[in-house]
């Protein structure tokens, strides 16, 4: 089983995937499609209320949103702003994301997304604890690398 480690956790450990920005795109969209498909039939049984379906809607969309911006090099606000921008706070979207890589590989999914669930949850953890997310100073970066790249050329 995958392992996935968080700011918190005393031993650091680096998601093979971290990187591969259009694979943890597409993974987040997946995401969010299987909860599109899924949580109504857990609402009908019982196992899921309304409100927590909607929720983790809203949350996922908002990472299927950060990452649109992100491979797009558009500029991201601090998560600060999230909220008002993607319609979910950074501890919001930590704590989903801890949870479906928690469950990814608890379910026994293939490799490829039990990795990107792991990498989608670290890139949204600080660098450093009270530091901002892995996701936003990698997408700063690179877009200041782009930047610097244009105004060369």
């Amino acid at each position: 089983m995958i392992g996935v480690t968080f700011a918190s956790d005393a031993r650091p450990a680096y998601p093979r995937l971290r990187d591969q920005w259009s694979h943890l795109a597409q993974a987040s969209e997946q995401f969010l499609a299987d909860r599109r498909a899924k949580d109504p039939a857990a609402i009908t049984k019982g196992v899921m209320k309304p409100d927590e379906a909607r929720q983790r809607e809203r949350v996922m969309a908002a990472v299927v949103a950060i990452w649109r911006d992100v491979e797009t090099l558009s500029e991201l606000e601090k998560p600060s702003e999230w909220p008002h921008l993607y319609g979910a706070s950074l501890p919001e979207i930590q704590v989903d994301l801890r949870g479906v890589a928690k469950a990814t590989a608890a379910v026994g999914r293939d490799r490829t997304m039990i990795e990107c669930a792991a990498a989608l949850a670290w890139q949204f953890e600080p660098v450093a604890p009270g530091s901002l997310p892995h996701i936003w100073i990698a997408a700063d970066h690179v877009l200041y690398l782009a930047r610097t790249d244009r105004e060369a050329a």
